[in-house]
């Protein structure tokens, strides 16, 4: 990752842009050393950005269902089961 200052990206913005578009390359742009800003592909956009619909959709689930979850040691202690429990798995011509 290129790391630039604002002045500078401000400057050579079409070189910075021409890196990313045909290098891939990703810019970080500085303000007296700290990062403001990224400059990234399109492809890295729209990963994060479905990323981003992704976990909010997560977040909108827990919102709404908040109020009936069970903890995670209730859910493992419905799912255990013992060898003699477990369903055999069997061919359909063995029904005949």
């Amino acid at each position: 990752m290129l790391s630039v200052s604002v002045g500078e990206a401000k400057n050579k913005l079409p070189y910075f842009l021409h890196l990313v578009e045909e290098k891939n390359e990703e810019i970080q742009i500085t303000r007296h050393g700290k990062p403001v800003a990224f400059i990234n592909g399109k492809e890295t956009a729209e990963k994060a950005g479905k990323k981003q619909k992704f976990l909010d959709g997560i977040n909108t689930w827990r919102e709404k269902y908040a109020y009936c979850l069970i903890s995670n040691q209730e859910v493992d202690s419905m799912f255990e089961r013992s060898k003699e429990d477990e369903v055999s798995i069997r061919h359909p011509e063995d029904f005949s």
